[in-house]
């Protein structure tokens, strides 16, 4: 049997999540963000902590009531706190990583990371591509370092860049595997035939050509 692709399985999901009920949750399942971070590292930085430059309509998946709960909220990622962040009443709150199940923005889809034994890991991962005992994914993260003042001598600010990284996702454990640097191990550990490697275009260490390899995996 074929795997469902990613693009329509993020339709069906989206069309899934539009038949839930919305609603409100309680202040004992939200976390209102004021004064969260406020810390050497937000004050006087230049760069931006969230991912998306706009806020977006997001399709909120969660675990919380009986069965589950999904929200329409206008949402971003901070990525120095690693919080998904949603508007509500012109208020900035947030979710625990443990009550998401999903997050679709219309474009992206993220999910928690179900595996973070590893300290430097990141509660969320953006699903880039469904294979069959992979998925690719990458996980977003900021960069912070000091850089000299140009408007004051010897003094130092603090500069933001936003980066990320591939990585494969094991669907039985959840575990995070860094892209191996051979071409011949990744076509190993992705179980891929002659004829399969045939129909990657180009460099499989390409993102788009990754996501072909793994979705090809699926089938």
């Amino acid at each position: 049997m074929k795997n469902i692709s990613l693009t329509a399985f993020l339709l069906f999901t989206n069309f899934i999540f539009a038949q839930t009920a919305i609603g409100a949750f309680s202040t004992r399942e939200y976390h209102n963000v004021e004064n969260l971070y406020y810390s050497e590292y937000t004050n006087e930085v230049t760069g931006d902590l969230y991912l998306f430059e706009d806020w977006k309509k997001c399709v909120v998946n969660t675990n919380l009531k009986e069965d589950g709960l999904t929200l329409n909220l206008v949402c971003n990622y901070n990525l120095f706190t690693d919080q998904f962040e949603m508007k509500i009443d012109n208020e900035i709150h947030y979710l625990k990583k443990e009550n998401i199940v999903s997050i679709w923005d219309g474009q992206t889809f993220f999910k928690p990371v179900s595996n973070g034994e590893e300290e430097e890991t990141r509660n969320y991962l953006e699903l880039l591509a469904t294979g069959n005992k992979f998925d690719l994914a990458t996980v977003h993260y900021l960069k912070i370092k000091d850089v000299p003042n140009n408007k004051a001598l010897g003094i130092f600010k603090k500069r933001i860049s936003k980066h990320n990284k591939l990585f494969l996702v094991d669907k039985t454990t959840g575990e995070l595997m860094e892209i191996p640097k051979s071409k011949r191990k990744i076509y190993k550990l992705l179980d891929l035939n002659k004829d399969e490697i045939k129909k990657i275009p180009g460099n499989i260490k390409r993102t788009e050509n990754l996501i072909e390899a793994v979705e090809l995996a699926g089938i």
